[in-house]
Order: structure tokens, then sequence, then C-alpha cells
């Protein structure tokens, strides 16, 4: 069944009736969320006086400390720093691209996150790998020295980063000089990731503007193509440590018992990593704030979490697992943001039908809304990734897609593309969320053993992501 938004016109209408019948503090929420909401504020800041955010930049230092006074001036007196190695930096450098033949032509070209550079500009034939069916897909001839063409696609349940991991490996061992992948996005901008790269990928990886793709593909239809490739990226390797941002809300139980609501400040530098995920930390932000000000006391502690190092494969969140291992079976649900301000329809719970009937019911003072919807779908490339590796309840924000998919990781993706009626509403529904799940009278289920997690990893379809993230290590 298709779901239609609710217009932001009439959010705060609804907002306001929000849990009216059943919870008086859920409605106070989600009132001082919309009518004195600070998201907007907090966004802007991010991204106008920091910009993009990538791992281990001075950038993403900057996002933390701005993140950490932000929660202090809410009145978090244990709002702290945690650190983790980070044992590989990575600076974005000029890229470029032109034809030499059969045609001499500039061509638009962005390098993906945490792989080489060039050492200079190389030349060489382009070979075309096409949309392969699967990872193993036999290589053309004449791949060492070459620039290959190729479309990474979803192969069964896997998404097509991981084949592009797999395939620039083989790509790597075979000899070729670098990979290229065309755009998805339109008007010749072009995509950049890390997933699957970090530490260090095999080779170069650039992504090659759609419009330039098709004249590639144009020109090897009828014969020979020749192209130059100049990508001037570094790595440091130097120790560094990266760090999460973290703060708690107190419960009222002395069981220890907890929920956690996050988001990720990292980001990409082509943009200012507005939607992906400056909207998600300004939302956490505003919820944190939005329930300190009102001086509720939840049930259980809302542990208030800001990951970085999640554009390279979930660092922080995985970090956060490890050093938070003795806490786990205290955590009993995590909430995650990371898909843009966009209408909400509720929350994906990851495959967990165990949990679909309560998890429907702590979301039903959203129900006028139209955001106390319950999905089974699942994913492995969020926050939420190592918790669901480890047992525990984890669910995503489950929004609406809009145009959220154009800006994704693209040079578009700034502060004024991100609609503030929007942020506002998921801004409430993720504190009203916190509140429900945290003031319940039960845990929303149990956390899942081992043996459990990898069941319902395969079952789900995220097994092949979890194997790329995590390698043959156990978690």
């Amino acid at each position: 069944m298709r779901r239609v938004p609710l217009a932001p016109a009439l959010a705060l209408t609804a907002l306001a009736r929000v849990g009216a019948a059943q919870d008086d503090v859920a409605a106070r929420i989600a009132g001082a969320a919309m009518t004195d909401g600070r998201a907007a504020a907090y966004l802007e800041r991010l991204t106008d006086t920091v910009g993009g955010r990538v791992t281990g930049s001075p950038q993403a230092r900057a996002a933390s400390e701005l993140i950490l006074a932000a929660l202090k001036d809410a009145g978090y007196a244990n709002a702290h720093f945690e650190e983790y190695e980070l044992p590989s930096r990575w600076q974005r450098g000029p890229a470029g691209g032109r034809l030499l033949a059969p045609i001499e032509r500039a061509i638009v070209v962005g390098s993906y996150g945490w792989v080489p550079g060039t050492s200079g500009e190389i030349s060489g034939p382009v070979v075309d790998l096409g949309s392969p069916a699967s990872p193993d897909a036999a290589l053309p001839a004449g791949v060492r020295g070459a620039m290959v063409l190729v479309d990474p696609q979803k192969a069964g349940a896997d998404p097509s980063f991981v084949m592009r991991a797999v395939l620039a490996r083989r790509l790597g061992e075979a000899g070729a000089a670098a990979m290229l992948i065309p755009s998805d996005k339109p008007d010749r901008m072009v995509y950049t990731s890390a997933f699957g790269f970090y530490p260090r990928a095999p080779l170069p990886v650039v992504s090659v503007a759609k419009e330039d793709a098709a004249l590639l593909r144009r020109l090897l239809a009828k014969g020979p193509v020749k192209m130059a490739l100049d990508v001037r990226n570094t790595f440091e390797t130097s120790p560094y440590r990266e760090r999460n941002v973290v703060a708690d809300l107190p419960g009222s139980d002395a069981s220890g018992e907890m929920v956690l609501v996050g988001g990720h400040f990292d980001s990409w530098d082509p943009a200012q990593g507005a939607d992906d995920d400056g909207s998600g930390v300004a939302a956490v932000l505003e919820a944190a704030r939005v329930l300190k000000s009102l001086g509720v006391a939840p049930r259980r502690a809302i542990r208030f979490a800001f990951f970085s190092g999640e554009e390279q494969a979930c660092l922080g969140s995985r970090a956060y697992v490890v050093a938070h291992e003795r806490e786990l079976d205290r955590l009993k649900t995590v909430l995650i943001m990371d898909e843009g301000a966009q209408a909400p329809h509720g929350f994906e719970i990851q495959g967990r039908s165990d949990l679909e009937a309560a998890a429907a019911a702590r979301l039903a003072p959203l129900s006028t809304l139209g955001a106390s919807g319950v999905s089974l779908d699942a994913s492995f490339d969020q926050d939420h990734a190592p918790f669901v590796a480890v047992g525990v309840p984890a669910f995503t924000l489950w929004v609406d897609p809009g145009d959220y998919d154009t800006r994704h990781h693209a040079v578009v993706d700034t502060f004024e593309h991100v609609d503030r009626r929007w942020l506002a509403v998921d801004s409430a529904l993720m504190a009203v969320a916190a509140w429900s799940f945290a003031n319940a009278p039960e845990p929303v289920g149990r956390r899942l053993s081992e043996a459990e997690s990898a069941e319902l990893m395969k079952k789900t379809g995220v097994e092949g992501t979890h194997r790329m993230v995590y390698g043959a290590s156990a978690r």
C-alpha cells in the first residue's frame, strides 16, 4: 500500500494530538520539538561553520567539539568523548580525466574515498566490464594496465557496494590501472563512498559522470579508446584517535537498562553532509535538548550517541560495541536516524518479527503523524549494524525517500536542500520514540544469541554486507 506523507503544514496540528489520550508527556515532548525546535539552527552551524567532515580530518574534530558544547549547553554535564584508534586517514586531492583517443576531451570524474591516487597522470586503454551478474564474473582480456569501466550491481541479496568491493580487489590483483564506475546522479554529478574500501582500496577508483560514461561506451562500440587519469589523494598512517560523543539522560529504574539514540557526524567533503547525516545529528541533539529541558525521568536511561567513521563501514559504532560489551545485555533498544529529514513512516526493525507487536505498541503515540509504522526491512550500512550483529534490538528511522538519493554523497548535499519542517517533525519523532521505548513497562524484546544473530542476518539478506564489513572476525 502506498503511504501518502502528511503535509508539513499539518504536522504541528497532528503533533499537538500525539498520544494525548495515552501519554501527556509524549505530547509535551512533541510540542516542544515543534514549537521551540532548534534542530535547523544546530544543522546550520554544523554545515556552514564546519562543512564536510571526513573521518580523521580537522573538520570531524571540530564537529565533535560543536556537538559536545551543544550537549553541555543543554545541561548534560556527563557529555564526553570516547576515543578509538584510526589506523588510516585519507585526504582527497584533485582528480581529472581526459580522453586521448579517438577524440580529445575532458571528462568529469571524482574519486571514491580511501582509494589511492595515481602518482601522477597515467594513461591506458579503456576496457568495459559492463554490468556483471556476479562479482566472480570472468574479467575481460586486456585488463592489465587498463582503465576498467564497470557498473557494480546488486547480486542476490547483496547491495551493489559488496560487488564493488570484490571487483576492486580482483581488478587490483589483475593489474588494472583504475576502476571507473558510472555515476547514478543526474546533471554530470559524481558520487563518492568508502564502504568496502577502508583502510585502503587496492587501486584508484573513480566515479565518472553518467553522461561521460555513456560517451565512453559509444566510442568503445566503434573501436579502441584511450584515456588519461590524474588523481592526487594521500594517506596518513601515523597514530591517531578518532572519537564518538556520548551523553546520558539518567533513568529512574535501578536496573541500569538503557535505550540508545544516535546518528553519525562524519560525512563527505564535496558538500556539507547536511542530510547525510547532519540532519540525523541535529534531530538527535534536539531530542536530547527537549527531553532535558522538560525534566522528564524515563524508567530506562536514554543514551545519546554521535558516531564518527560511519562512512568507512561503521567504525565508530563498531568501536562503541567493543568498548561497551559488558553493557550490551542492558541495552534494550537502539534507534538510529540516517536517511535524511523526510516525511516519517515509523521504524525499520531489521527483520525482528518477534518484536513487531511490541515495537508497534511503543510507536502508537505517533499514529496521528502517520509515523507509527513498523517495517521488517533490513540493512547493514548504518550505525545500527554493529548492534544487530551482537543481537541487540536495533531500529532505523523509516522515512519517505524524497530526493535523498539524488543528493546522497553528492555535491548538492547542502543545508538549503534540507526541509526544515520535516527536520522538526523527525526531531519530535526521535524524541517521542526515545521516551516511549525508555519508559515502557517492559523492554521491546530480548537480545539474540550469537547463533540467532547469524541466522537473522542470513534470513534478512545482510550476511554478505556483514562479511564485507567484518571479514573473518566474529563481530
